[in-house]
């Protein structure tokens, strides 16, 4: 996306915190997420809702649909219809990143992606993300996937900062060491 699409986007985003942000919890950071990477992967989607000849209640009821699959905020229906409105569906998929980022920002929450060779019990979990709020004194929203290439043990990591206790990362030591 060139750089006039991203600000656009950007600024879509901001008038809808500017108006709604009061309405969202930190859930709806992983719906945004969500409906990003939906509509990144099936742009053919944004562009129907371009097309004249689809009907407006078509377009509702998918509007709705996304809505209730995403578990999005319902505010989002009228967002999504003014972007509709202003033909500019290419934007759909960043302005959702983006409002998973400011309102991130502005909420003071800093989201972390915990992988584990295992599945992690509701304790275990628990566990992580206290450390991970002692670490970093705000707070903290984990999402969590199975990486079996592990090994054994957990990975945590966003952009900032990085924490891996895992035999992979001891083999990798290992190897490094060796190889000196």
């Amino acid at each position: 996306m060139d750089r006039a699409g991203l600000f656009l986007s950007r600024r879509y985003a901001q008038a809808y915190l500017g108006v709604s942000y009061h309405l969202l919890v930190p859930d709806h950071v992983a719906a945004f997420e969500s409906a990003h990477v939906f509509f990144k992967k099936h742009q053919t989607a944004c562009f129907l809702m371009d097309l004249t000849l689809l009907s407006p209640e078509v377009k509702e009821k998918a509007l709705i649909d996304l809505i209730e699959r995403f578990k999005l905020p319902s505010s989002c229906y009228a967002l999504m219809c003014l972007v509709i409105a202003h033909h500019r569906t290419s934007l759909l998929a960043p302005m959702f990143h983006q409002l998973a980022d400011l309102y991130q920002k502005r909420a003071g929450i800093i989201t972390f992606l915990v992988q584990s060779s295992v599945a992690l019990s509701e304790q275990e979990k628990t566990l992580i993300e206290n450390f991970l709020k002692e670490q970093v004194s705000v707070r903290v929203y984990c999402s969590y996937e199975l990486n079996p290439e592990l090994i054994a043990g957990v990975r945590i990591f966003n952009e900032q900062y990085l924490w891996e206790y895992s035999a992979q990362a001891q083999l990798r030591a290992l190897y490094t060491s060796v190889r000196r």
